[in-house]
């Protein structure tokens, strides 16, 4: 759904109902459902839960681009995989050697790394496409 710029604030509360409403709901309903009674463990299972649902929905994401390419003769884009989660240490590198070295000094070394030319850095579970202009 596209929204206009100025309506920011509508975006931003739809944004935490995806990200909150929608989990604790779903999980509230399953444990009043199984009537699952958990007590000061609450705050805590929710937490979690939100985490979990975040983890699976980008996981459910991916693999639904990666079968689309495939049924479309395509290769998925190779994406880079950093030892940190969301790619965190990939995104300190880049802002590290953007100080001291030219700017595409990092997305060079990317790909020679992964031997291609477009690459999805995935940046804080993002996609982030970006392509080689030799």
């Amino acid at each position: 759904m596209k929204l206009n710029p100025a309506h920011y604030r509508i975006r931003f509360l739809l944004d935490l109902v995806y990200i909150f409403v929608i989990p604790v709901s779903f999980l509230s309903l399953c444990l009043s459902y199984f009537q699952v009674h958990v007590g000061f463990l609450s705050i805590p299972i929710h937490l979690g839960f939100i985490l979990l649902w975040a983890v699976g929905k980008g996981r459910y994401a991916e693999a639904r681009q990666d079968r689309e390419a495939i049924s479309m003769g395509a290769k998925p884009i190779p994406r880079v995989i950093g030892k940190w989660p969301g790619n965190v240490d990939v995104l300190l590198k880049m802002m590290g050697a953007f100080k001291n070295s030219y700017i595409l000094d990092v997305y060079l070394q990317l790909f020679e790394e992964y031997q291609c030319t477009t690459l999805n850095l995935r940046i804080l579970w993002r996609d982030n496409v970006c392509k080689s202009s030799c």
